[in-house]
């Protein structure tokens, strides 16, 4: 059985972890730990801000990786985020 990623977990894993959603939204690089946990506006994973969404969905749409919104609303299991991830380019080394 898989693992159901909440929102935050889901956008750590595509885009490199709390440094690199910093990179993409500005703010501290533990801005995201906080989403981690909930509190009287929103559940514990969700993310707070519509903003914040659609800047994620733009970046992932320029990177080419199938985020949707229902990603950042719901999250996703392991092996849907797992097939999203981009492939790292392959080095060619001469033979």
């Amino acid at each position: 059985m898989s693992e159901h990623l909440t929102p935050t977990d889901v956008i750590h894993r595509l885009f490199g972890g709390p440094s690199g959603v910093q990179a993409i939204i500005g703010g501290h690089v533990k801005t995201t730990f906080k989403w981690k946990h909930g509190s009287k506006f929103r559940d514990a994973g969700d993310i707070p801000s519509v903003r914040t969404i659609r800047t994620l969905l733009a970046v992932a749409k320029q990177r080419r990786i199938g985020l949707t919104a229902d990603h950042l609303i719901y999250g996703a299991s392991e092996a849907e985020i797992a097939a999203l991830m981009p492939v790292p380019d392959r080095v060619q080394v001469a033979a």
